[in-house]
């Protein structure tokens, strides 16, 4: 069986424990098992969920991301309370290639609304970047401006009232204002 998907890294393609991934074909011995203390070779399904474990020291992250093929033996994980599925844990793995950051933007533009949500909040983005993802949608508007310009009442009730009303549309029905 095989599954393609993602990896991040830190920016020098090392991982949370210092080891460094070129492009190729790496293998892990023993018992497959996901988790922090687990072992073998983690990887996401889906571009967002994987930035969360590369380098993150403030909860967003700068990182690199590997396309990448999970094969041999396969753990499926998951991490139901930080909303993160489709996570895996192989005893094979072959890093493909490593995104440019304009291919992972790309990527990121052309996901639904919820999965683009979630990159905003993890995914560094350069201010040229955040205005790409404004006007998508209210959600993505209100993940950029708290994970990344770091607003913090972003989230209060008269905030997305303001915000769910700045986007209404009045229509006149029947002559009647």
């Amino acid at each position: 069986m095989e599954i393609h998907g993602y990896k991040a890294f830190a920016p020098d393609m090392t991982n949370r424990f210092g080891k460094k991934f070129p492009v190729g074909k790496y293998h892990v011995d023993g018992d497959i098992s996901f988790g922090v203390h687990g072992n073998g070779i983690h990887f996401a399904k889906n571009i967002e969920d994987t930035i969360r474990y590369g380098k993150i020291d403030d909860g967003v992250g700068d990182v690199t991301i590997a396309e990448v093929i999970g094969s041999g033996i396969i753990v499926e994980g998951e991490d139901s309370y930080g909303g993160f599925y489709d996570l895996y844990c192989a005893s094979d793995l072959e890093i493909l290639r490593y995104l440019t950051r304009a291919e992972i933007i790309n990527i990121a533009l052309n996901l639904s609304p919820h999965r683009m949500e979630r990159f905003v909040s993890y995914f560094r983005l350069t201010p040229q970047e955040m205005e790409l993802f404004y006007g998508i949608d209210l959600h993505v508007d209100a993940a950029i401006d708290y994970y990344q310009k770091g607003i913090k009442d972003v989230y209060y009730t008269e905030n997305i009232n303001k915000r769910f009303m700045r986007n209404v549309k009045v229509y006149q029905i029947g002559g009647m204002k």
